[in-house]
């Protein structure tokens, strides 16, 4: 006598992921590249990456184009070029940039306080502040031989006076995002609401 097999029962229908179905609808109505600014540490490239990633868009780090371009780290072009050259490579980089299509886009702390580069920033993409108290970010930071303004002095000052300095030229962004306590996800979260927010909807 054949023993009656009992039917598995069928796996319940998943919910679709919640910042799956959010990037969904924000890529669907971006038009323009995501500008991330702010101070080192602040979280421009892991958030900015990971949330490209969630969104299904391309990820560029503006330093890392000037790095690659150059043949030479940022701080060999302070040191060899002076700043004045380094900011003259970062604006022709960033205003390609600026022009591409929808793509998250992590600038260097002191691009978005050059007055051209800013509105250039401002009329043609989405800019986002990205902020942090001065010790998270150099908690964040660990090492800094690779940071120029930070070579002299005391790291945790320097920040603590940039912070102070360059605040009021970050206000100029679209959104302004604190990213202290955050971990890279939760930013990532964060920054999806906050477009989600921003972006009108279809």
């Amino acid at each position: 006598m054949l023993a009656l097999m009992k039917a598995s029962p069928k796996p319940a229908p998943r919910k679709p992921n919640s910042a799956a179905k959010l990037a969904g609808s924000i890529a669907a109505r971006l038009d323009r590249p995501v500008v991330l600014v702010g101070l080192m540490g602040s979280g421009k490239s892991a958030v900015g990456r990971r949330a490209a990633k969630q969104l299904g868009i391309g990820f560029k780090d503006s330093d890392q184009l000037i790095v690659k371009a150059a043949g030479i780290s940022i701080a060999e072009i302070f040191e060899l070029a002076g700043e004045v050259k380094f900011r003259e490579m970062e604006r022709k980089t960033l205003s390609k940039l600026a022009l591409a299509s929808p793509q998250i886009i992590a600038t260097g702390g002191g691009a978005f306080c050059q007055d051209d580069t800013a509105d250039l920033l401002l009329q043609h993409t989405l800019t986002i502040w990205l902020k942090a108290s001065p010790a998270t970010l150099l908690s964040r930071i660990g090492n800094t031989k690779t940071r120029p303004m930070l070579h002299n002095g005391d790291p945790l000052a320097t920040l603590t006076h940039l912070d102070k300095q360059r605040a009021r030229l970050y206000k100029k962004a679209h959104i302004h995002l604190d990213t202290d306590g955050l971990s890279t996800f939760t930013a990532m979260m964060a920054l999806l609401h906050a477009l989600d927010t921003h972006l009108p909807r279809q």
